[in-house]
């Protein structure tokens, strides 16, 4: 075996803090963007869980469905305060598009329609679940208005 240089190891150091420093630019989470990630990541704690029964990814559990649909409910409204216009003097990571604040009237329809499909979810699963076919519709409901959203409004 042949002993590396040090000149090649310091190359690779530098290199990989390099490239670190390059892929970590994280958002305050004290910042908008760092809130908004923070309920958007409650979101799929609860969103993808649920996805995974569907899919047969999980065992369907029909009480912690209805769960995860009720702490989903409740974050429903969280994330949209955390939208101000963006501060040209203290740029932070963001990947929200300018057309949020560019077509606020597109952005509201589309917050809409994510609440209201949670809402209708809410009430599906209220009195109990009892099979995936009940719920599926009120998800694909509100998985598309993810989807919606983020197709024109998110890097």
């Amino acid at each position: 075996m042949q002993p590396v240089s040090t000149l090649k190891i310091l190359s690779c150091l530098s290199l990989s803090l390099l490239l670190a420093a390059c892929g970590n630019q994280q958002a305050d989470p004290d910042s908008p963007e760092g809130q908004r990630q923070a309920v958007f990541q409650q979101f799929l704690q609860h969103s993808e869980p649920m996805g995974g029964m569907l899919s047969g990814r999980l065992a369907f559990d029909g009480d912690t469905f209805a769960v995860r649909a009720a702490e989903l409910t409740e974050l429903a409204d969280a994330p949209w305060g955390h939208f101000p216009a963006p501060d040209q003097n203290n740029p932070q990571p963001n990947a929200a598009l300018p057309e949020v604040w560019s077509d606020a009237d597109g952005f509201a329809a589309r917050i809409d329609q994510f609440q209201s499909a949670v809402a209708d979810l809410s009430l599906v699963t209220a009195e109990g679940v009892t099979s995936p076919e009940q719920v599926t519709p009120a998800m694909q409901s509100v998985q598309q208005a993810c989807k919606a959203c983020h197709d024109g409004y998110r890097r």
